[in-house]
């Protein structure tokens, strides 16, 4: 909202009572520092204070409650020195098809995780490479997302070697594998 000019008198008014203002907060400060104001606290400390300990559970709620066990430290599982580590460890390690639903990776791209450093070309990065590479029927043993059921299995339907370089940026499959399937006459 823009300001209205206003006349002399109302000017005075709001000059003087800014003024005033101030001068109370400063002398107030003054006040304070000297010690001779204490803080007020609010009332609504007290009417907080009292509802907590007018609501506060009774004394044989807490006799009925289970006592609060710690574990000694003392009892942690001791390390197996004689278990193999690094990547013998991550050959031998079980897989459980059920959670991951991933293939296991073959050892030859599995050591080539722990050679090298992504910097240089290496380790993760070239393991990350190889894996890219490979089809997700290969990785995968079902679809692990509901998008990926369009194009899952589409190997056993269509040859990559069928599969040309389309003319004027169309692509065939499209017309021979969806529109034939469901029976829709296809709009070329």
């Amino acid at each position: 909202m823009a300001r209205q000019y206003q006349d002399t008198q109302s000017q005075n008014f709001w000059k003087e009572s800014i003024l005033k203002e101030s001068q109370f907060r400063l002398s107030w400060l003054e006040k304070r520092k000297n010690g001779e104001t204490p803080l007020v606290k609010s009332r609504n400390y007290e009417v907080f204070r009292k509802k907590i300990e007018d609501n506060k559970p009774s004394d044989d709620l807490f006799n009925r409650l289970p006592k609060i066990t710690k574990e000694p430290h003392y009892n942690r599982k001791k390390a197996d020195f004689n278990e193999p580590l690094g990547l013998e460890r991550a050959m031998t390690a079980p897989i459980d098809v059920s959670e991951s639903g991933m293939r296991p990776v073959s050892p030859k791209s599995k050591s080539s995780l722990y050679d090298g450093f992504t910097k240089e070309g290496k380790g993760r990065k070239l393991y990350l490479d190889q894996r890219n590479h490979i089809d997700p029927e290969k990785k995968f043993f079902f679809p692990f997302l509901s998008s990926w059921e369009y194009g899952w299995r589409q190997g056993d339907v269509i040859k990559r070697e069928e599969i040309k370089k389309p003319t004027y940026g169309r692509k065939r499959i499209v017309d021979d594998t969806f529109y034939t399937r469901n029976g829709i006459q296809s709009g070329v």
